[in-house]
């Protein structure tokens, strides 16, 4: 059986707990902890499953990203945490270090970055190991090569490359020129006036790559391609614009980050750590049987 990483893009998983439940669940100080509470029990769910190798990466950037560094606009759309949500962010950290995961956080990087340089490097290490990254963010599909997935845990839905292109119209090595064109507005990118999602796939369809795109814009305006003068002026006017762009929408692989894949096995917790940790976090006795069914090495279905 092929060896397979679980990835987690942390944050994501983070932030559904913090919108989905009520602030009324609190810790000794009376602090709301209401992403901790749903995002420990994310964390059960997933290694209930008993993953052999698994990581998290959460964004620790915000603002400080080396993309903000060459786009300021960068996400400018998004509200930086309150207090207290940066206060449940450390917490959700703490528990995935106590249930023996390892985590990664970085300032200059986000964690699609980091998820890709693990990726990378999980490769290397295991030539036919594949990689299955939990997470909504569509932009991590450019990652995926063949067997991989993305899993959306909460849906319970998964999509290949192929799901990837059916989704999009563009292959998964594409889906980085494929944002740059037709923009993000989650992340703040215009992409090229005019020039949506459809005809951004249908470019990239017939063009293959930004660069080819780019290279052949006398191409473009002679094509058959609806708008097809509009769409080649556009192109040149926003020459500069698309290339910075490209930068922001592709995923950085090489972080030197070392392990081995021991390291990403689940470690054995530490049980009296975990109480603690329910103890302040006012946990559910629920969670609290699954934290000691876990730490004891037993879990629902089956024992590891």
């Amino acid at each position: 059986m092929t060896d397979t990483l679980h990835l987690v893009d942390a944050s994501i998983y983070v932030f559904r707990a913090y919108f989905s439940l009520p602030p009324s669940f609190t810790d000794h100080k009376n602090e709301p902890v209401n992403a901790v509470h749903g995002y420990t029990s994310f964390l059960l769910d997933l290694l209930e499953r008993q993953p052999d190798y698994v990581a998290c990466a959460f964004d620790e950037s915000l603002n400080t990203c080396f993309r903000n560094g060459i786009f300021p606009a960068y996400k400018a759309n998004r509200e930086l945490p309150d207090d207290n949500l940066l206060y449940q962010f450390q917490q959700c950290q703490r528990i995935t270090e106590l249930l023996g995961i390892q985590h990664y956080a970085l300032p200059t990087f986000e964690a699609d970055d980091i998820i890709g340089s693990l990726t990378q490097v999980w490769r290397g290490l295991m030539n036919a190991g594949r990689v299955v990254i939990l997470t909504r963010d569509k932009d991590l599909g450019q990652l995926l090569e063949a067997g991989d997935e993305l899993w959306d845990f909460a849906a319970d839905t998964r999509a290949g490359p192929a799901g990837i292109r059916e989704k999009f119209g563009v292959r998964v090595d594409q889906l980085a020129d494929y944002l740059a064109l037709a923009g993000d507005s989650v992340d703040n990118i215009p992409g090229a006036p005019g020039i949506g999602a459809k005809t951004a796939a249908i470019l990239l369809q017939t063009f293959d790559s930004l660069s080819e795109l780019l290279a052949r814009t006398s191409e473009v305006e002679q094509s058959s391609i609806r708008g097809a003068k509009r769409i080649a002026a556009t192109l040149e006017s926003h020459r500069q614009q698309l290339q910075l762009y490209r930068q922001i929408t592709a995923i950085k692989c090489d972080i030197p980050l070392e392990f081995e894949c021991i390291d990403l096995r689940p470690a054995q917790c530490d049980p009296a750590a975990l109480a603690v940790f329910a103890d302040e976090m006012r946990l559910s006795e629920r969670l609290r049987i699954r934290l000691a069914q876990q730490s004891e090495g037993q879990v629902i279905g089956g024992h590891k």
